[in-house]
């Protein structure tokens, strides 16, 4: 059943996180609201999307594996090899599964971290609100927090273009689900 109360949800969402990620996801919940606030999209559901986002962080990849198997979902095997993404499929899941939040929060929570071609406005208030809540610290974070409350298109083009690269810069390959948000928001550069 979902809970009413931000409060009570926010203090049951927590339950959920590790003690250092506390600080960020109450950043992202923060930035989301505002971000809601400035884009006119629904500012509670940006909230517990917020608040939930990352409520199977800390679990182990067998434990993430478990809960998509359980829930007959399945993931391509892309996925399965980029471990820090599974929690964004998983999140969502446990999102409705223990929260009964609706639909498009739980899309929400399932594209913050990867992003897709043709998000929706809450889906982009969440993947950015992840990627620029306050906590965050990395060389071009103060174009994009301002990006994102001028031309949010314009914001998730560029936060897709810097993963892209730093993941690239690293050595790897992005996830293809990042590629396809990447060209989408950038096809007009």
């Amino acid at each position: 059943m979902m809970i009413e109360d931000l409060d009570e949800l926010r203090k049951k969402a927590w339950e959920y996180l590790d003690a250092k990620r506390v600080p960020h996801v109450a950043g992202c919940e923060k930035e989301a609201v505002k971000l809601a606030q400035f884009w006119k999209e629904d500012v509670r559901d940006s909230a517990v999307a917020a608040m939930l986002h990352d409520c199977t962080k800390r679990l182990p990849y067998s434990a993430n594996l478990a809960i998509i198997e359980e829930s007959g979902q399945t993931v391509d095997q892309g996925l399965l090899a980029e471990k820090k993404l599974l929690h964004a499929v998983t999140g969502s899941i446990i999102a409705v599964k223990d929260f009964s939040v609706s639909d498009r929060i739980a899309s929400a929570i399932r594209w913050h971290t990867t992003g897709k071609p043709d998000m929706d406005l809450l889906e982009k208030i969440i993947y950015l609100a992840d990627y620029i809540e306050e906590t965050r610290d990395f060389e071009g974070v103060d174009k994009l927090r301002s990006l994102a409350y001028k031309n949010i298109d314009e914001a998730m083009s560029l936060g897709l273009k810097m993963s892209v690269e730093n993941i690239r810069e690293r050595g790897n390959e992005p996830y293809i689900d990042s590629i396809l948000a990447y060209e989408y928001y950038n096809r007009e550069e």
